[in-house]
């Protein structure tokens, strides 16, 4: 089963190893929907991602199986018995899509990108 969400935008964050990527619809609420991937680089961890979201059972550690991003479209596969597939909808200028890209491809080196 796949779990489709549609967000308004996708936040990046830096900081030094660690990044972050959260699609959200601006946060405005404390049970507000959301998607999120981390990634450190300061350790090991076998390329490991940390995903979370408002539902409990996309929520772990996990090396992403397979990855794509294509026009304002994340698809992501990671997890063990039973396998995650989350689609993500979002919006995002020219220059907050080509930032996407870099940080998700650093993130997940194996990742398919379709640039605008």
């Amino acid at each position: 089963m796949i779990s489709e969400f549609n967000f308004k935008e996708a936040s990046i964050s830096i900081a030094g190893d660690y990044y972050q990527i959260l699609f959200h619809d601006g946060l405005d609420t404390e049970d507000e929907p959301y998607f999120m991937i981390q990634a450190q680089f300061e350790f090991p961890d076998g390329g490991e991602c940390y995903f979370e979201s408002h539902r409990e059972e996309l929520i772990g550690h996990y090396r992403p199986i397979s990855a794509s991003l294509s026009n304002n479209v994340l698809r992501v596969t990671y997890g063990k018995d039973p396998t995650n597939k989350v689609e993500v909808r979002f919006s995002a200028t020219d220059d907050a899509y080509r930032q996407l890209v870099s940080t998700l491809t650093e993130m997940i080196p194996g990742i398919s990108v379709e640039n605008r």
